[in-house]
């Protein structure tokens, strides 16, 4: 066996354990409203499922317009025949739930785009600039905040992570970034925790200040914790969501991958895009790496994804060969 086969098959073990994975939520075609679920009143709720599909629709599709979209007028009004089950979960609410597969025909068929569940995971840092305020990056200061910020996630379908359990000086220190508006060394947290990306909220004399950084890019956003998190879920939206569910394979090359651990940073950021379901190696050549990478949706929204991952940068010189061509960032 000749040493690139060799070194190839040594790396691609190394690869299972570096990986990462987006987070697949769970319920994103069920909603809860108005109604008693017994028999006698789904009636009732079958009115009602109108206002649930609203809601299933802005998650499943990433948009908050879509509530609203003329274009899906035809589907809201079919919306008892989508729905499936009806279930009590309080008294007075009912989670009503619909048919993936035909809800999603009916939003393709419409000119919607589907977001699949394997979705970024944002981390989630609230901090206080109030006197006096407690010291936390996990809302401890607001817990009325946080409860806020999770509520809108839920309804949009974003999986969310808290900064638990870090050791005084990282948490002074990430304290201090997020006051200062520092976000570089806060995304550096959240690839260390296994998120994806980051909403920071700075609350003040003057209200809450936000800002983001990850998968869709970087910037500050404004308004209540529920206008924010529907800002940065549009955006995640409008990234990640395709007009094609079926499933595909791309070679992606990576120059300038000089040792193991360049070789992890490499997989690790491939393994973690929104799409990608299986990373495998193809051919290593001196300091590139050849991959063959299974995902689902639109290549070009791969592409896009890929192109904003920390540690790759587009090949500007290489082949026009049909493959997707990276530089590893040092």
């Amino acid at each position: 066996m000749g040493l690139r086969k060799r070194l190839a098959l040594g790396l691609l073990g190394l690869a299972l354990s570096t990986a990462a994975a987006a987070a697949a939520v769970d319920g994103l075609y069920e909603a809860i409203v108005p109604g008693d679920g017994t028999e006698a009143g789904r009636a009732a709720a079958a009115t009602a499922a109108t206002e649930a599909l609203r809601q299933v629709i802005v998650r499943v599709t990433g948009r908050g317009a879509a509530a609203t979209e003329p274009a899906l007028a035809s589907v809201y009004a079919a919306a008892p025949r989508f729905a499936q089950t009806y279930r009590a979960v309080a008294s007075g609410l009912v989670a009503v739930g619909f048919d993936a597969a035909a809800l999603d025909a009916a939003l393709l068929s419409a000119g919607q785009r589907v977001w699949p569940r394997e979705r970024p995971l944002t981390l989630v840092l609230l901090v206080s600039e109030r006197p006096g305020a407690q010291a936390s990056l996990t809302g401890a200061a607001d817990p009325d905040l946080r409860r806020e910020v999770e509520k809108a996630a839920q309804l949009r379908g974003l999986p969310l992570g808290w900064a638990n359990g870090l050791d005084s000086a990282t948490q002074q220190a990430r304290m201090a970034d997020a006051l200062a508006g520092r976000l570089e060394p806060l995304r550096a947290l959240a690839r260390d925790v296994g998120a994806d990306g980051v909403l920071v909220g700075r609350t003040g004399a003057s209200g809450i200040a936000w800002s983001f950084v990850g998968p869709a890019g970087s910037g500050t956003l404004a308004g209540s914790a529920t206008e924010a998190v529907d800002t940065l879920a549009d955006r995640y939206g409008a990234q990640f969501a395709t007009e094609d569910r079926s499933a595909g394979r791309l070679t992606i090359v990576i120059r300038a991958v000089r040792d193991l651990s360049g070789y992890a940073a490499a997989t690790q950021a491939l393994g973690s895009l929104d799409t990608v379901s299986d990373v495998a190696l193809e051919e290593a050549a001196g300091e590139t790496l050849r991959f063959q990478v299974s995902f689902t949706g639109d290549p070009e929204a791969l592409r896009q994804a890929a192109a904003q991952a920390p540690r790759l940068a587009p090949d500007e010189d290489a082949p026009a060969d049909g493959a997707l061509h990276f530089v590893l960032r040092p």
